[in-house]
């Protein structure tokens, strides 16, 4: 009998322990939304397929295994390819004064110096948290963020 009822007791504490932690625990501010993460496949769907894959004006069939790639089914020829010629994309968020969305636009750096870039407005409500608390904190009227593909995301547990 005093076996279990040590038992109730160490689990009773660890579970408000547990409890206690998580509520000190600050919220991480999310950094995308499902908008803009259709919104970035789609635009590095178009930039990449022509000088990545040379398929410039291709159709969505062709795109496939591109699209997939970037929707985090990654096929090992597309990522190679995109990994030699792609040097960074980066996100740019923009609010402006007295307008309820903001404008993204997503800018790919490629290896030989060349770029490309799409530009988006999104309702403020589909604009991350953890951007929309940037403006707010800082003031300013633009944010920037790095943004990496799924491959090379580290996934933690």
């Amino acid at each position: 009998m005093s076996l279990a009822l040590a038992v109730a007791v160490v689990l009773a504490f660890s579970y408000f322990f547990y409890r206690a932690r998580q509520k000190n625990r600050p919220e991480v501010a999310r950094e995308s939304t499902p908008p803009l993460d259709a919104f970035i496949a789609e635009a590095l769907e178009q930039e990449l397929a022509g000088p990545v894959l040379g398929l410039r004006g291709a159709s969505t069939e062709e795109r496939k295994p591109l699209a997939k790639t970037l929707r985090n089914e990654p096929d090992a020829d597309v990522v190679s390819k995109i990994e030699e010629k792609v040097k960074s994309v980066e996100l740019e968020f923009v609010r402006y004064a007295h307008e309820s969305d903001a404008e993204v636009t997503v800018r790919v750096r490629y290896e030989n110096g060349e770029k490309g870039e799409t530009s988006k407005r999104l309702p403020w409500n589909d604009v991350p948290e953890a951007i929309r608390s940037d403006f707010d904190r800082k003031g300013g009227s633009r944010v920037f963020r790095t943004w990496t593909f799924p491959w090379q995301r580290v996934q933690v547990l």
